[in-house]
């Protein structure tokens, strides 16, 4: 009987864990079935059956009404199945999964209603304040820091409105207007993100936007959009909705960008475009460019041309690839009135984004860089660049990356080639796609270890084998975790 009790106890432990961890996954899915799909999809089963023990954030309401009515609604099954204890137990843990889902579905419907509500109050405030300019910030990679970047610089000479954090729903730019719009706000930043076309188009109907910057366009999220054609017609409906202004602001060096702006051409857009790779495009009305690109571990220096002017600058940031987004808040700067010199200005106040290619003293007097804010392949293969040219002992810290559709094999190969070249030592936080992330590092023509660890054993192995002078790049959230338990 003891047994019995003891066995009920842990066997109820481990539900209330698997509750916990449930609801976290669905919190950063967005209690969205289709990132939750695509996430079973790519993890199998395994992981709903012996997940990792996560907290979801009880600060927020859904949160916690979700913990607690799947207790109550797994506890009421609990009592009223018709079997043996330990039956019941068994039956309660293979349905909690299936019943959190449910009751998040359930919500849905309050969820959406609540949703329309403050949207329609954010409206009714927007409408009220006097006007201001709005500049949207949409991409595949770079919207937050390009947000940041550009909040730095105009600062200096505006009241300034800015989205906060990640939140690029229209319902997080509809709360951020409740919560944070003053009277004396000048310019209003927000960033828009999408997982499918329409979703752009929403945000915009609500702060109809006047200028629109488009960093780029690649694999992230593919799986979801279904085709690189539908990211970027999704990433277009914020050029689309522009209004007064209508500046439309692109990245020259990529070629999704480039077609989305001999579009906006086509549509009598102003197209500003702004190159690292010294692009010529016909139809930009103005080029912001950069040239001559030094950097070091600290620093970024180049110059800034546009039209008949050219600044030197230099900013404290790290990786050449910085240098883009640079260029499109200098440029978005311009557009929402600075004149070039004040935006320089400006621009050389700009500071890591948090958790961006950020530099961080390690263990054993090493250096930590911490690049866990995202991991898609571009930005991958960009921050191991950067590492090739710092001297030293490299390790990477790798989260493979998701939601890439037909797109997965060949860029975990890709990544995993350049690693295989650049690092001496490779960590994977977990084996999704890691057969294709080690035949690219097998490819890179280099024989190296590739780890697959949990965040305890891999901060372990770091702990016990970075000496002084050694780098660790830290890749992606799930790498984040290992990083907490370094510093």
């Amino acid at each position: 009987m003891m047994l019995l009790i003891v066995i009920s106890i842990l066997w109820a432990i481990r539900i209330i864990s698997n509750i916990l961890s449930f609801a976290y996954l669905w919190y950063i899915k967005e209690y969205r079935f289709d990132r939750m799909w695509i996430h079973i999809k790519t993890e199998g089963v395994m992981p709903l059956i012996l997940p990792s023990l996560r907290r979801p954030p009880f600060r927020r309401p859904k949160a916690f009404f979700l913990v607690s009515a799947s207790i109550a609604v797994l506890g009421v099954l609990y009592v009223f199945l018709p079997f043996i204890p330990l039956v019941k137990i068994l039956m309660v843990d293979l349905l909690t999964f299936p019943v959190v889902s449910m009751l998040v579905f359930i919500f849905k419907l309050p969820t959406a209603l609540y949703h329309e509500f403050v949207l329609y109050q954010a409206t009714r405030k927007l409408h009220a304040h006097k006007p201001m300019i709005v500049i949207g910030i949409t991409g595949s990679i770079g919207k937050s820091s390009t947000k940041e970047f550009l909040s730095t610089i105009l600062q200096s000479k505006f009241h300034v409105l800015k989205t906060t954090g990640s939140q690029n729903a229209a319902i997080g730019v509809a709360e951020v207007i409740l919560r944070e719009l003053e009277p004396e706000h000048e310019i209003f930043i927000v960033e828009m993100g999408a997982y499918k076309k329409g979703e752009i188009a929403k945000i915009a109907r609500l702060v109809e936007p006047q200028i629109g910057i488009v960093t780029t366009v690649n694999e992230q999220h593919v799986d979801l959009f279904g085709t690189l054609e539908n990211t970027m017609m999704a990433k277009y409906e914020l050029v689309g909705s522009l209004k007064g202004k209508s500046i439309a602001i692109f990245n020259a060096d990529n070629a999704f960008t480039r077609r989305m702006a001999t579009q906006a051409h086509k549509e009598g857009k102003q197209v500003w475009m702004y190159t690292k790779e010294h692009m010529k495009f016909d139809v930009a009305q103005k080029m912001f460019q950069a040239q001559q690109i030094k950097s070091d571990l600290n620093n970024l220096t180049f110059f800034i041309s546009t039209d008949n002017q050219k600044e030197k600058i230099t900013v404290s940031l790290s990786g050449e690839h910085q240098v883009s987004t640079v260029l499109a808040a200098v440029a978005g700067a311009v557009a929402c009135g600075m004149n070039f010199t004040e935006a320089i200005e400006g621009a050389r106040l700009i500071g890591p984004f948090r958790k961006t290619m950020q530099s961080l003293s390690g263990v054993g007097g090493s250096l930590f860089i911490d690049d866990t804010f995202n991991n898609n392949p571009e930005a991958a293969k960009a921050a191991l660049t950067f590492l090739s040219k710092v001297k030293g002992k490299k390790f990477l810290v790798f989260q493979p990356m998701i939601e890439l559709g037909s797109y997965a094999q060949k860029d975990h190969e890709e990544v995993g080639e350049v690693a295989g070249k650049v690092c001496d030592e490779i960590i994977l936080t977990n084996d999704t796609f890691s057969q294709y992330f080690i035949q690219g590092v097998q490819s890179s023509g280099f024989d190296k270890d590739v780890h697959i660890f949990s965040a305890k054993e891999a901060a372990v192995f770091i702990s016990s084998h970075v000496k002084k002078n050694d780098i660790v790049l830290f890749k992606g959230k799930e790498a984040g975790r290992v990083l907490n338990l370094l510093i």
